[in-house]
């Protein structure tokens, strides 16, 4: 069997008339199933070893006995799915308007409360939000999907301001018909220099807000996202290049070679960093995690030690339902598992970026591109930090770590992810 695809053109270059009022709000399309059946498998299979890495310990420190986390966990991952099927139905170019704005200034807001929250409730670490009465949420989680629409929104208003190409066909707008936020970036974006310089500062200020609440995965995270969508959206790559990677290169030599320069904006960053770099303790933090870590990758040998029999969860790696769940997915389940695990990701990210492949929408193929980007980036960076090629950082390996809220906000992207997919219409033929 083969496929042809045939996109459906969008309102939004090619002359399509938009509908009003909610007409337009909801789409009947059929969704992408082998992209469904990938999320629902890779829940399923992150949820039960979820479950086999966590009851040791919350058999010890849950507030509801062995099922703590597996039951929190199974909660999120049923509203997130309903959310999920929900946004499918959604069209998701009512985001393409005002809302991406409102979203990002909503974000920015919620990471500056949570930074004078934690500040006045005088905690350390200041990533998290509990507020009476309402669970307890990590709002830079929101913030990853935010900078994604963001950057995919204004990316698209910089594609007609400044007439540049896109998939082959220069936009060509009216300027008088353009709205009127549109129309100043006419006045002062009216270089790729200066879009690039634009996108930029809404990258910094996404990554500035997130390292103040000591989330230095999350930064990384945010300005890798970043610089990969502005290297996609065909930005200026002279002075990207020159701008952002020449940059960040010194700037990772400069502290890989003088890490005491981080303790101007973290202590916690630089004890990390120097616990990688000596391969001893230091401080306050230890080697304890990611040595145990290590432990558990190197006993599951080829075929693993059996579903369920894993002997590092049991309180000898610390948390091993979090950011290191993968140490013991590869030791019950052994290199074969772990690897297959790695290529059910792929597999998902790949599917992803052929839904974008398939919209001739600019805005939808962006938005699809930086989510699957986002996964598959949080991905390579947690196989990094617990097999120890880069610092403990303290990112979750989406689907598997536990997580309400992370779980719940990934599975909403999904959503997003198939409701432009209802946009592109497939046909199977017989090969």
């Amino acid at each position: 069997m083969s496929e042809r695809v045939t996109p459906r053109p969008s309102a939004a270059g090619t002359g399509e008339k938009k509908t009003g009022s909610f007409a337009g709000l909801f789409q009947t399309g059929g969704f992408d199933v082998p992209f469904v059946f990938l999320v629902m498998f890779l829940f399923a299979v992150g949820i039960t070893m979820m479950y086999s890495a966590s009851y040791p310990y919350a058999t010890v420190h849950g507030e509801h006995g062995a099922n703590t986390f597996f039951f929190n966990q199974l909660k999120w991952g049923l509203a997130g799915f309903a959310a999920m099927l929900l946004i499918s139905k959604v069209n998701y170019r009512v985001l393409n308007s005002s809302l991406a704005p409102g979203a990002f200034g909503l974000a920015v807001a919620v990471l500056l409360f949570t930074y004078f929250w934690n500040i006045w409730q005088h905690n350390e670490i200041k990533r998290w939000l509990k507020l009476p009465g309402l669970p307890q949420v990590q709002p830079s989680e929101f913030a990853k999907f935010v900078l994604i629409l963001t950057l995919s929104y204004v990316i698209c208003i910089l594609y007609r301001t400044l007439n540049v190409p896109a998939r082959g066909h220069r936009v060509r707008p009216n300027i008088a018909k353009l709205p009127a936020f549109e129309k100043r970036f006419f006045d002062y974006v009216d270089t790729k220099f200066k879009a690039t310089v634009l996108l930029a500062v809404i990258v910094v200020i996404f990554c500035g807000l997130v390292i103040i609440e000591n989330h230095l995965s999350c930064t990384i995270l945010l300005f890798l996202l970043g610089i990969s969508m502005m290297w996609i959206s065909g930005v200026d790559k002279k002075w990207f290049i020159l701008l952002l990677l020449g940059v960040t290169a010194v700037l990772v030599l400069v502290i890989f070679i003088k890490p005491e320069i981080t303790k101007v904006i973290s202590t916690y960053a630089y004890e990390r960093i120097m616990v990688w770099k000596t391969k001893a303790d230091f401080g306050k933090t230890t080697r304890w995690q990611t040595e145990q870590g290590l432990y558990a990758i190197g006993s599951g040998g080829p075929f693993g030690v059996g579903f369920g029999n894993s002997k590092q969860k049991h309180l000898w790696l610390p948390e091993p339902q979090n950011d290191f769940i993968f140490c013991i997915v590869v030791e019950e389940l052994g290199y074969v598992g772990g690897a297959l695990i790695v290529l059910l990701f792929a597999l998902l990210i790949v599917r992803g970026f052929m839904i974008a492949s398939r919209t001739r929408d600019l805005f939808g193929a962006l938005l699809v591109s930086g989510i699957m980007m986002q996964v598959g980036l949080q991905v390579m960076l947690n196989l990094a930090v617990v097999t120890d090629v880069i610092p403990n950082t303290g990112i979750g390996l989406p689907f598997f770590s536990a997580g309400g809220s992370a779980l719940f906000l990934i599975l909403c992207e999904m959503g997003v992810v198939l409701s432009v997919s209802r946009s592109c219409a497939i046909r199977r033929d017989a090969a």
